[in-house]
């Protein structure tokens, strides 16, 4: 088991504004667990705030363990595309492609300065979770649309023989999502992803 981890990327992580306090992923993991965690996500980032965060930290960074989830922001700054209007599915195929292009660009950089900046083994990457209850403000179209980006991430991450962490598996029921911001990890849902960290760190350790 690792001694310390770094947790990157957006809210998934940087939830304490959303749940009562000691319900945070963060305040989860200092209580079952004695890894040092180092909290470098912002509520809010997308994948090129994370990419400044992970310059910042340097490199190497030894045996720390790095957990990263990004990408639900870049998704939600590309949502208006999806109310554009077009001629037929061609075109409208042809504009979430350039959408997704432009994702995939801005990720690999935040996954190879992941590579530079950390162990490889040490890596974990979360996917989008999808199974947010569905709403005026996030119809059903909208999360289908989060395929394109799960797409990339799941596709690149296994390109590059990283661990991935499913969050569209893990976090599949409406508890998982806080009622104080439908987008956020509830408590149930930070205590699953929680467990699924610590669960991948110590798999590892024992292979």
């Amino acid at each position: 088991m690792i001694l310390a981890m770094d947790l990157t990327g957006d809210s998934i992580f940087e939830n304490q504004p959303y749940v009562n306090s000691g319900d945070s992923v963060i305040e989860q993991i200092s209580v079952i667990s004695s890894v040092s965690v180092n909290l470098l996500a912002v509520d809010g980032d997308t994948t090129i705030h994370c990419l400044d965060v992970l310059k910042q930290q340097g490199g190497p960074r030894g045996d720390i363990g790095a957990v990263l989830t990004i990408g639900g922001n870049d998704a939600l700054q590309s949502a208006p595309v999806l109310s554009e209007s077009t001629n037929d599915v061609f075109e409208a195929l042809t504009k979430l492609g350039m959408v997704a292009d432009t994702f995939r660009r801005n990720y690999l950089l935040v996954l190879e300065e992941m590579l530079e900046v950390y162990e490889k083994d040490l890596i974990r990457v979360c996917t989008i979770y999808n199974k947010i209850p569905i709403g005026p403000t996030l119809p059903k179209e909208a999360l289908t649309a989060l395929a394109l980006f799960n797409d990339v991430i799941t596709e690149e991450v296994n390109r590059r023989d990283l661990q991935l962490i499913d969050l569209r598996v893990i976090c599949d029921a409406n508890d998982c999502y806080s009622k104080v911001s439908p987008i956020e990890p509830s408590k149930e849902g930070g205590r699953r992803i929680v467990q699924a960290i610590l669960h991948s760190f110590t798999e590892t350790s024992c292979s």
